[in-house]
């Protein structure tokens, strides 16, 4: 939906797709603000019941709180769990793929980044929250929104 400035407004109705490192903030004690941005985004978006995650988003969740947070690999799967009951999941497909491969054509983004915009797209995402993407970019109709862009870093 576009409000009269050619912007995009949300609306109870919008959707919102988060990317992985929205999810890996809001479990990451090392960086307190970004967490508490990422936490209070994650329950703005739960409480109204519009937020999607990927399956790709999920695995790649997992791998980095594995890896980087040194996370139990059980209470990394409680987080992937957690994830899947509050978002709608989108199963990556083919079609996704395929699409994901002219993004990143049309784009010049990463396969992978392009992927989650697909996913994005797929299930109708007026915004993609993610901090690794180009804040303000619209993508398939879809705008990159990076929650952190006015932290000091």
């Amino acid at each position: 939906m576009r409000d009269s400035k050619n912007n995009y407004a949300q609306t109870e109705e919008s959707k919102v797709f988060f990317d992985s490192n929205i999810l890996v903030y809001s479990a990451d004690e090392r960086d307190l603000q970004k967490k508490e941005i990422a936490s209070r985004l994650i329950n703005e978006i739960t409480a109204s019941g519009r937020g999607v995650v990927s399956t790709q988003c999920l695995q790649e969740f997992f791998n980095v709180a594995v890896k980087k947070l040194n996370l139990r690999k059980n209470e990394a799967k409680e987080y992937v769990e957690f994830f899947a009951d509050i978002f709608s999941v989108v199963q990556v497909s083919v079609p996704l793929i395929l699409n994901a491969v002219d993004i990143s054509v049309k784009t010049q983004f990463s396969f992978w980044d392009s992927l989650v915009l697909s996913a994005a797209n797929e299930s109708n995402c007026i915004i993609v929250y993610s901090e690794d993407l180009n804040d303000g970019q619209i993508v398939g109709g879809t705008k990159i929104l990076n929650p952190f862009a006015g932290l000091l870093a």
